[in-house]
This record gives C-alpha cells, sequence and structure tokens, in this order.
C-alpha cells in the first residue's frame, strides 16, 4: 500500500485540507468507528462499537460502502479501481514536456487516468478491476498485484519510452458506479432527517463542492437551487439484483476487455464482444 507521505497526488491532499478546516471551525471527526446501526426517528441515532451518536439530521457520503444500505445496493454498482506510482522522474517528464502538473484520461470503459505527483511521479490508475457482490467489499478490493500487472502493461503501452522507470508503489480501493456515472442524491428510506449523496463513480475531486452544496441544502432543508438541483430530483436507475448482477458484469466486463484489447491493436474486435459492451454502465463521455 501507498503511504501518503510518499506519493502525494490530489484527493489525498484535498482529504487533509477539508479535515484541517473542519477543525478549524469546531467540527469533530470520528474515524475508525463503524456504524453498525441507523436508527430512525425524531432524532437519527448511530450505533458503533465504541458507543452510540445521537443526531438530528445524518449525511451518509460513504461512497462504495453505501451499497451496504437496502434502499441503495440496487442503484450502486461496486468495482475497484487501481493505480501504481513510479519512482520520481522529474528530469524525464522536463524532457517529454509534463511538468504543469497536469491530468489526463481517456475515454476507454475502463478508463486508464494519470498524472503527475508534486515528487515528480507519474500515478497511473485504471477502473473496472475487481467486481464487488452487492455492498460487500472484497479483499482484492484493495491491492492485487495481477491487476497491478496490467495498470503497469497499459501504463507502458501509454509511455514506452518510460519501461525502464521503476514502478515503487501500488495500491487500489472501491467506487461506486451508477447507472449512468452521475452521483445521486436523495432520502435514505424517504427519511426527512436521513440523507445520502453517493454514486461519484471515481469522479468525486473535481464535482465534490457542487455536491457538498446540494448535502447542505438538503441537511438544513432549504429551498434553494441546491436542493432542487436536477441530481436530486432526477430518479436513479436500478441494476439487477445479485446473483444476476454479478455474474452478468463479469461476462460484460471480459466483453469490454476483448473489445479494447483489439481496438489498442488496431484490430477489428468481435461481434459479440461488442454487442455485451453496450451494457456495461454509461460513461460520463457518453452523455
Amino acid at each position: 500500500m501507498i503511504e501518503p507521505s510518499n506519493a502525494t497526488v490530489q484527493p489525498a491532499a484535498l482529504a487533509r485540507a477539508l479535515r484541517r478546516h473542519a477543525l478549524d471551525v469546531g467540527v469533530r471527526i470520528f474515524e475508525q468507528s463503524k456504524i453498525t446501526r441507523i436508527g430512525r426517528g425524531t432524532t437519527v441515532t448511530l450505533s458503533t462499537a465504541q458507543g452510540t451518536m445521537r443526531a438530528p439530521r445524518v449525511v451518509i457520503a460513504t461512497n462504495a460502502w453505501a451499497a451496504a444500505l437496502r434502499p441503495l445496493r440496487n442503484k450502486l454498482f461496486v468495482i475497484s479501481s487501481d493505480m501504481i506510482a513510479t519512482e520520481p522522474i522529474v528530469d524525464r517528464l522536463d524532457e517529454i514536456g509534463w511538468n504543469q502538473g497536469e491530468a489526463i484520461t481517456d475515454s476507454l470503459t475502463r478508463v486508464c487516468y494519470y498524472r503527475t505527483t508534486a515528487e515528480g511521479r507519474i500515478a497511473f490508475g485504471k477502473g473496472g478491476g475487481s467486481i464487488g457482490f452487492g455492498g460487500r467489499m472484497r479483499r482484492a478490493m484493495d491491492r492485487d498485484v495481477t491487476r497491478a500487472s496490467t495498470v503497469s502493461r497499459d501504463f507502458h503501452r501509454y509511455y514506452p519510452m518510460l519501461r525502464t522507470v521503476k514502478i515503487t508503489h501500488d495500491w487500489a480501493g472501491p467506487i461506486d458506479r451508477t447507472s449512468n456515472s452521475l452521483p445521486i442524491f436523495g432520502r435514505l428510506y424517504e427519511d426527512p432527517n436521513i440523507y445520502y449523496g453517493v454514486g461519484w463513480s471515481g469522479n468525486g475531486v473535481g464535482p465534490s463542492v457542487v455536491g457538498g452544496k446540494i448535502l447542505a441544502s438538503l441537511a438544513l432543508g432549504r429551498d434553494d437551487e441546491w436542493s432542487q438541483c436536477g441530481l436530486v430530483t432526477a430518479a436513479a436507475r436500478s441494476f439487477p439484483p445479485e446473483p444476476i448482477r454479478f455474474v452478468g458484469a463479469h461476462v460484460v466486463r471480459e466483453a469490454i476487455i476483448r473489445k479494447e484489447d483489439a481496438e489498442a491493436l488496431e484490430k477489428r474486435p468481435p461481434r459479440l464482444a461488442v454487442a455485451l459492451s453496450k451494457l456495461a454502465p454509461t460513461g460520463l463521455e457518453d452523455h
């Protein structure tokens, strides 16, 4: 697993900055406090192994882990996103003109995304590795050597001139996909005191300001442009129930791999693979 001090990437920096600001304005943060039960009522009760918390309003923004909640289980599809990081290569980045911190992504269904870090590393990721079953988080969601090798292969395909550069870190984590890759907001169990904002589909860093405004308006009971925006009022489509979803996802993923591998080699992909790949959740580039 990568250590934050070894390779700074943008999401981690944003999370640390938000944590500092929250503490500065008096927010109390409880980490490693798994919620085992949500009690509904005039006051919401959150039970943990260490104790109980009560609040007039609760906001759920746990991304992939929200799939464990029954009302959201069929609206979220959990997959892993895997990353590697190179050794610092500041001079090599200067040679190829990639020295302004630009972030890049392609338009593949199993998207590749990459950027440089403050230390002069390249952090390169690929989505769509391990597939979750319902709301369960498989251990493979955290790290898998085989998938890391696949990510390294794609990195070398994109940057063959950097094949001799050492890959020093690899890690992974779960993301929650929705049917159209857009986040969903609403009331959990239609409870007026419990709100959720989930389904960022791996694209949460940029839109987090918008999502924060939406959740703030919902939790504070405001009737404004944020609480009434399309992301709140639109109905979220559901995925098939398990185990149909789990089995079907593996079939569709293999079709996508065959299709995109053929296209990378400028070959005609198999017709069946093309047809099955269309069953995948819509990507942002498809809108």
